[in-house]
């Protein structure tokens, strides 16, 4: 693989990472936002805003599991979006920087994930699971491969 070619996949891997970080920053501070109102009825209310079909199964499990949520969780979880928002972000940029410490701590947080990944589509196939699954072990494969482009 060329030069250009690597710099052009450390680019997309350095992209996948920032969009993310990004979601899991906006999602932490939606739930910080939000985490006093109801959380099942916020989310009908987003489901009708941007057309949801309200009567899905999964737009049912997720309304049954947001009726469970409690102030406490909903800070949990926002401040769980943010701790993995700040680990995608140093990813990414450390990958963009071509730090050395960045291919391993890409490396080891992406693969640690792949076992959960495994066991959530043998559970319940989806194809979004699958993908993220695929592009994740993509990631680990080719940082493990490209050594000289950290050095």
């Amino acid at each position: 693989m060329s030069t250009r070619q690597t710099h052009s996949v450390v680019l997309w891997i350095v992209a996948f990472k920032a969009f993310k970080s990004v979601t899991l920053a906006a999602l932490g501070a939606v739930l910080l936002a939000t985490r006093h109102a109801d959380p099942a009825d916020l989310l009908i209310r987003i489901g009708l805003t941007v057309h949801l079909p309200l009567s899905s199964e999964l737009f049912r499990r997720a309304v049954m599991f947001a009726s469970s949520l409690t102030v406490g969780r909903v800070t949990a979880l926002a401040l769980t979006a943010f701790g993995y928002a700040i680990l995608m972000g140093t990813e990414g940029a450390g990958l963009y920087y071509r730090k050395r410490w960045a291919r391993w701590f890409t490396i080891i947080a992406t693969s640690s994930l792949i076992p959960i990944e495994v066991y959530e589509i043998v559970r319940e196939p989806r194809l979004l699971r699958i993908a993220v699954l695929l592009a994740n072990v993509a990631i680990v494969i080719y940082l493990y491969g490209r050594k000289e482009v950290f050095e």
